[in-house]
């Protein structure tokens, strides 16, 4: 019986280890987050538009020269992703990425998160691969 204790105990603590692990890594991909979005299709593109509620027509878009779309994709394909809560009156940015469909979400840039548009899911990127210094650069 104390064999069968010793067991279940470390059977737990490894188990929640592997957990913990895993949710550092960050728990979803690009791919995840797009539903199943395919990155090597020919000419994928990037729009961007800044969110200004306080205006008639609450859409700008932003033009992005075709080099720094691909290093936003890349970015982006890279990127690690956790479930979150947002707030939609904080989007500052909707883009849409363009691969073997459209993918339109809403950005707030300050908690580094967004929603997916489709699916109306919620998240953080936990490792963005320098996808919000890009856009940053590029809104300037």
């Amino acid at each position: 019986m104390k064999k069968i204790k010793v067991i279940l105990s470390l059977l737990i603590m490894v188990i929640a280890i592997g957990f913990l692990i895993a949710k550092k890594d960050g728990g979803y991909s690009a791919t995840d987050v797009l539903e199943n979005a395919d990155f090597t299709v020919e000419n994928p593109s990037i729009t961007i538009h800044t969110v200004d509620t306080d205006k008639e027509d609450i859409y700008t878009q932003i033009k992005i020269p075709e080099e720094t779309q691909k290093r936003l994709l890349q970015a982006f394909q890279n990127a690690k992703f956790d479930k979150a809560t947002i707030n939609p009156v904080d989007y500052d940015y909707r883009i849409t990425i363009s691969l073997n469909t459209g993918y339109t979400m809403y950005l707030v840039s300050e908690k580094r998160s967004l929603t997916v548009n489709r699916t109306e899911e919620n998240y953080t990127m936990v490792n963005d691969n320098d996808f919000f210094s890009i856009l940053e650069k590029v809104t300037k």
